[in-house]
């Protein structure tokens, strides 16, 4: 007895193109990056250029807040231990930015 072979509808076939695909020679897929790039990376430009000036004026500003969250250590009201959480926090922020980030083109 012969097999029986079932021919499936999409063997052996040409898929017909759909016309709603873009090509990649469409103008728009090669346009400028969006707003936002361009701002984070003339930042990381700015950052990068005083970052070592600014990295000295950082390290200042956190030593300076932790020594008033110590004298402020045990007052009511002042928060002078987060405030100098927050100023370390964003210098380690800011580090890792210029350091790390870096675009990958212009």
């Amino acid at each position: 007895m012969a097999a029986k072979l079932y021919k499936f509808p999409d063997v052996g076939k040409a898929h017909p193109q759909q016309e709603n695909v873009v090509e990649a020679t469409d103008p728009l897929i090669h346009s400028s990056p969006p707003l936002l790039h361009r701002i984070v990376h003339i930042v990381w430009i700015m950052l990068a250029l005083v970052w070592p000036i600014s990295k000295w004026l950082f390290a200042l500003d956190i030593l300076f807040q932790f020594i008033r969250a110590m004298y402020y250590h045990n007052t009511p009201g002042m928060y002078a231990g987060l405030t100098a959480m927050i100023h370390a926090s964003l210098l380690i922020a800011i580090t890792y930015f210029v350091e790390f980030y870096g675009p990958r083109k212009f």
